[in-house]
C-alpha cells in the first residue's frame, strides 16, 4: 500500500500562543482510513496534536486511488 503527502496542498497557519493548524491531502491507493498525523515538525519545532476532519474522495480514473482531506491541530513543544 502507497500513502503520500501531496506537497503541494500542505497549508500551516500558527497563531500567537503556538497553535498550529495544518491542512493538507493525503493520497492512497486504498480506501482504508488514514491514520497516524500524530506528530509533525515544522521549522525545527515538534508539533504534537490531532485530525480534527478528514474527508475522503475517490480520484476518478485512477483505478483504486483516493485523496483524503485533512485538518490538523497541535501545539508545539
Amino acid at each position: 500500500m502507497a500513502e503520500f503527502v501531496e506537497c503541494a496542498s500542505l497549508s500551516i497557519q500558527y497563531d500567537a500562543v503556538g497553535k498550529a493548524s495544518v491542512s493538507f491531502t493525503v493520497i492512497k491507493n486504498s480506501n482504508s482510513e488514514v491514520t497516524g498525523y500524530k506528530t509533525f515538525n515544522y521549522g525545527g519545532v515538534d508539533f504534537n496534536g490531532v485530525i480534527m476532519r478528514k474527508e475522503q474522495q475517490y480520484i476518478r480514473g485512477s483505478g483504486k486511488w483516493f485523496q483524503w482531506s485533512m485538518q490538523w491541530q497541535g501545539v508545539g513543544n
